[in-house]
């Protein structure tokens, strides 16, 4: 029995070498590489820091075997963060090809984003270049189509010298003139009382077609801040007048050109600036109002206080630390940046840094400028905000007098490398026991889009 089972045994492990013998070479199924060149990767597009981006990046190889590879797990940047590389699926060549990456993600800075790759048994840095944000608001071009169209209504409207006198040459003394007095003071353009009624309605269509559509702001906080002349007419002896408002073109309105809707009167003043079809600045913008609220054939105006609202939750958020940071020394009796004050930004920003703050304390400064940006067409104002909420950390807040904007003397102001609003509370004057309120909203590099 002893022997058989040793024979047995030995049988089979003779069966078992001559099977390994005869065992074909060892199948290799993974991918393989004999060289892998970041320095030479070719990247689709550039991102921008603080934008969201989509985009790729080609590496070439050497050595490529042939076989199939499948997508990745994602690589995080280093260096600039935010992004993320992730390998697309394919099929290495017998010899040198390409693999490619999708880039995702929105970078947090300028500089370097660095991903790490590890592919087929060889590895390299990928250097993507992320630039600056460059964007300036785009809205679509059916936006400024529509405003062009509003114009050509308008002008069909008017005469040869009522054009000539809407249309002013693109010059900086003719955009920078604006005032914001009542009475019979000489403004840019047509006023609405030499125009007959169609013409006013054609001249007010340019403007809506040009404004936001929010309830209260844009084109609705237009026709009320308007509408509250005729109040103050009825209760003073004043030279007020829904009528004093004018409309004027600097520049010649085209899809192509660069020029600017300017249109207002006494407590309002807007400027839109127009280039190659796109919206590129909606500044300088002032807004006040008297009296603050009125009530008008059973329907209630407030038209500021979605202003003053946001502000105050603002303030109202604070700690009763950041508060005193905040807190300006001076006293304020009149905004500092309105018509005549071109230019003229403090270069030391004073008040808490938004950096400071946590993150719904942040939110609540986004919302307290949302309101001003959304008096430009609805794609624009949006787009402004955009640019603001990334300029946020380098954004401050402060104020003078009450953080509830309650009294006469009370005065905000958010100051970022964009964006400037101030917003002051001042006796009425038609009727000093009432308190009025009193806005301007400026941008530092697109005031009159830039000219």
């Amino acid at each position: 029995m002893k022997t058989n089972r040793f024979y047995w045994v030995g049988l089979l492990m003779i069966s078992m070498l001559i099977f390994q013998a005869c065992e074909p070479d060892e199948i290799i199924t993974s991918p393989l590489i004999s060289g892998l060149s970041c320095s030479t990767a070719t990247i689709s597009a550039t991102p921008m820091s603080g934008v969201a981006f989509s985009g790729r990046a080609t590496l070439g190889y050497s050595g490529g075997n042939g076989i199939a590879y499948t997508a990745k797990d994602s690589i995080a940047s280093t260096g600039v963060l935010g992004l993320k590389a992730h390998l697309v699926a394919g099929i290495l060549s017998h010899n040198d090809g390409t693999i490619t990456y999708t880039i995702m993600g929105t970078p947090n800075s300028t500089g370097k984003a660095i991903f790490p790759v590890s592919f087929g048994g060889q590895t390299c840095n990928l250097e993507v270049s992320v630039s600056a944000d460059t964007t300036i608001p785009k809205p679509s071009t059916g936006s400024v189509s529509r405003v062009m169209a509003a114009i050509d209504t308008f002008r069909t409207t008017l005469t040869t010298e009522q054009w000539m006198a809407v249309q002013l040459p693109y010059t900086r003394p003719n955009a920078i003139n604006w005032s914001i007095q009542s009475g019979n003071v000489s403004r840019n353009g047509l006023e609405f009382s030499t125009m007959t009624a169609p013409q006013v309605i054609a001249a007010k269509k340019v403007i809506e077609t040009a404004t936001g559509t929010t309830a209260d702001e844009g084109y609705g906080e237009f026709l009320q801040i308007n509408l509250a002349e005729d109040i103050l007419a009825a209760n003073s002896e004043g030279n007020y007048s829904s009528k004093k408002y004018n409309i004027a073109f600097i520049g010649t309105p085209s899809q192509t050109g660069t020029w600017i809707l300017q249109f207002g009167g006494h407590n309002y003043i807007q400027h839109i600036a127009f280039s190659n079809g796109a919206v590129v600045g909606v500044t300088p913008s002032f807004q006040a109002v008297e009296p603050r609220t009125w009530l008008q054939a059973g329907v209630a105006y407030a038209p500021l206080d979605n202003e003053k609202n946001s502000l105050t939750s603002m303030l109202a958020a604070l700690s009763a630390t950041q508060l005193i940071s905040a807190k300006l020394t001076s006293a304020f009796s009149e905004v500092s940046m309105g018509p005549g004050k071109d230019g003229q930004f403090p270069t030391t920003k004073v008040g808490i840094p938004v950096s400071a703050l946590n993150a719904s304390q942040k939110a609540l400064v986004l919302a307290a400028i949302k309101p001003w940006t959304l008096d430009a067409d609805d794609v624009t104002g949006m787009a402004m905000l955009n640019i603001y909420e990334k300029e946020l950390d380098n954004t401050y807040i402060s104020y003078s007098g009450n953080a509830t904007l309650s009294q006469s003397g009370d005065y905000v102001r958010i100051d970022g490398p964009s964006v400037w609003i101030e917003f002051i509370v001042k006796p009425g004057f038609v009727n000093p026991a009432e308190v009025q309120y009193r806005s301007v909203y400026r941008d530092r590099k697109r005031d009159y889009g830039g000219l």
